[in-house]
């Protein structure tokens, strides 16, 4: 078989994806699908179910969504991270299938970047942080509105600001600088 597939909005390198497998889906809205092992496509639907809503908050924060379908891959067990924001088809991990929906806001994190980081990123690594910096602001206000409660941006931000000074202290003073020598 022959498949092929248009992108039309221009992308990053670094952010081109593809995946192949024995993968089963579900349709979450009209612009959503989550794909997964056909033994998980159930838990990853009811999961991931808010997708929609993560994208109507963040349109309205910002602009319309550029890249036409936003959909979710769970991957195997095996992928080392939360999730991975390639336009079009984010990779999470099986981690995140709580049964609850609470871990949900790692796929707020990564539909975030569909603006910031995808659509606008850094020149160089040098200044990543920036990508992760308005990603993760863009992140609270997408859960804030989603959650109905002006509070939740506060108390996440705490939370960040936590973890961020004990993943610091852990790092050689080389690596605590926001452009490196």
């Amino acid at each position: 078989k022959i498949y092929e597939f248009t992108q039309p909005v221009p992308i990053p390198s670094y952010l081109f994806a593809l995946a192949v497998g024995q993968l089963d889906s579900r349709e979450i809205s009209p612009r959503c699908r989550v794909w997964s092992e056909p033994s998980m496509v159930e838990a990853v639907a009811y999961e991931f179910s808010q997708v929609e809503d993560f994208l109507k908050a963040a349109e309205e924060l910002t602009m319309p969504y550029a890249w036409t379908r936003y959909d979710l891959l769970c991957l195997p067990p095996s992928f080392p991270y939360g999730g991975m924001e390639n336009p079009c088809l984010t990779f999470v991990t099986p981690t995140l299938l709580a049964g609850d929906k609470s871990l949900a806001d790692v796929v707020a994190h990564e539909a975030a970047h569909s603006w910031s980081g995808n659509l606008v990123t850094n020149e160089t690594w040098e200044h990543f942080w920036l990508n992760e910096g308005w990603t993760i602001f863009l992140q609270r206000k997408i859960m804030t509105r989603v959650h109905g409660d002006d509070n939740f941006f506060d108390f996440d931000a705490i939370g960040g600001w936590e973890d961020l000074k004990e993943s610091v202290g852990l790092m050689p003073d080389k690596y605590t600088k926001l452009i490196p020598e």
